[in-house]
């Protein structure tokens, strides 16, 4: 069966004081005096050491101070209002979609003065109505996977488990990895899950799969949530939302290449050797600021990431079939002991089981030698034919994605991003008569631009455009192709597919 999709998506665009968090968070809170009044018109600075990013803003009448929009990670937030010592509190974590309540009560005193909080015990999130939890980045990079895909950890999350059944139409039409996986939140199905990336839709609208899976070095943390989420997710039962790691002013580097061999393994007990199985996955990731020696320095000011995962896989296969030996080709049937009647003759039979040549139709004949092999093995049962055919094809998956990530935060009171993710992810699924499997073919694109723009004291626009490109084919290896007496006899390959004629 042949599926292709080209999906063409553009959003968000969203403006206003506090919504719009996802692939964000928020920090927010109230400043009050030693008497628990509000106190008005104090400075809230918030930085990120790590970007030299900070945006400035102030408490309203009530003592409220609220900054949407920020990417996940560490930071400093410190009030200042004349009259009162200045108080600053480090650590403050954020995590994706988290909005994280933080109230400051200021002492009379010299400004000069700072009271100087570091960290702190875990925030509860009073400030929405969603129920989920947070996979960090060390969790993400630390725990084992099988696979490297790092929704396997979703696991940990309560109410939420990765050993439910796929979808099974996702898997014959589309194929591929997004298909045999399940991740099933608070007892539902695969297809009431919404995923999206850095703010960006990233479902698949046919089966409610994700439409990229980035490599698991850059990520900067995912949130799975269900419940009475806020109105940005628009759909579906379970939100998965993940956030893509963004550069800093230190350079970092990592390098992976993680191998699976039957070699290594130990052999089955009843098994005279281990069937062949060879899993390499290798990458990187790089990330820091844009630097040009003598031109230009990005120290807090420009930053990128790029990542890169391949895969290459062989996992031996053994299959049985039943085909028709010489004798039913050639058309002798004697060994049958039946009468074989002529259907052109009504009551006559043919002599000895034996239907002469010219009676048997070409296409017949055309189909049996172009697209069945003979036996390659003794069969069983009554006639002798039964799994006589062994097809010991591996299946071949094979993939290659990479991820590219820009952040700007030098403009004042303005922050810019851009990413690109790419992914090709070509498969061969063998059947049991050889040459006759599976080519899955995926190519997906994604890209999108955030801006987000502080206005006035109290005013957040935070805008982001994206676009999908998805096309996905599962089909025979050998559909749509003719094999005329007239014409050449032509190899055509196929990336992860052995040659066909």
């Amino acid at each position: 069966m042949y599926f292709i999709l080209k999906c063409l998506v553009a959003l968000s665009l969203v403006a206003s004081l506090a919504l719009g968090q996802s692939g964000t968070g928020e920090i927010n809170g109230t400043v009050t005096d030693s008497s628990g009044a509000a106190v008005s018109g104090a400075t809230v600075t918030i930085s990120n050491p790590a970007t030299g990013f900070s945006r400035v803003l102030r408490t309203n009448d009530g003592g409220i101070y609220s900054a949407p929009a920020l990417n996940p990670g560490s930071y400093s937030v410190k009030v200042e209002k004349q009259g009162f010592q200045s108080q600053s509190r480090t650590g403050v974590e954020l995590q994706v979609g988290q909005a994280h309540s933080l109230n400051f009560t200021m002492a009379v005193g010299n400004v000069a003065e700072v009271i100087e909080v570091t960290g702190g015990a875990p925030v509860l999130d009073t400030e929405a109505t969603s129920v989920g939890t947070v996979i960090e980045n060390k969790r993400i990079v630390e725990l084992p996977l099988n696979g490297r895909n790092y929704l396997q950890l979703a696991s940990l999350i309560p109410g939420a488990t990765t050993n439910g059944p796929a979808s099974s139409q996702g898997q014959q039409r589309m194929g591929g990895a997004r298909n045999s996986f399940a991740l099933n939140v608070a007892g539902q199905r695969v297809h009431y899950n919404h995923y999206s990336l850095d703010g960006m839709e990233n479902t698949d609208p046919n089966f409610n799969t994700y439409l990229f899976l980035p490599s698991i070095d850059a990520l900067q943390e995912f949130k799975v949530e269900s419940g009475l989420f806020s109105a940005e997710y628009g759909r579906a039962i379970a939100q998965v939302n993940v956030s893509t790691k963004a550069g800093t002013n230190q350079f970092h580097g990592v390098g992976f290449s993680y191998v699976r061999n039957a070699f290594f393994d130990a052999r089955n007990f009843f098994a005279p050797v281990n069937p062949p199985f060879k899993r390499n996955q290798f990458g990187g990731t790089f990330s820091g600021p844009v630097r040009l020696p003598k031109v230009f320095d990005g120290r807090n000011k420009l930053f990128f990431m790029f990542n890169y995962e391949g895969l290459r896989e062989r996992r031996a296969l053994t299959q049985t079939s039943t085909l028709p030996d010489a004798r039913f080709r050639s058309g002798n049937f004697g060994f049958l002991n039946r009468a074989i009647r002529d259907p052109l003759n009504p009551g006559q039979v043919f002599p000895n089981g034996l239907i002469p040549e010219s009676r048997i139709s070409p296409i017949s004949r055309r189909v049996l030698n172009d697209f069945f092999p003979l036996p390659n093995q003794g069969g069983t049962g009554a006639l002798g034919i039964t799994n006589n055919y062994l097809n010991d094809e591996s299946r071949r998956t094979d993939g290659d994605q990479f991820t590219v990530r820009t952040d700007l935060t030098s403009i004042q009171n303005q922050t810019f991003f851009f990413r690109f993710s790419q992914t090709e992810e070509p498969q061969y699924i063998p059947f049991a008569i050889k040459d006759q499997g599976n080519v899955v073919g995926i190519l997906g694109q994604q890209g999108v631009i955030g801006h987000t723009k502080v206005i006035g004291a109290n005013k957040v626009n935070d805008f982001k455009f994206g676009m999908n490109y998805f096309t996905s084919s599962n089909i025979q290896q050998r559909a749509f192709q003719r094999l005329a007496d007239d014409m050449p006899r032509r190899v055509i390959r196929i990336r992860g597919a052995q040659p066909r004629v």
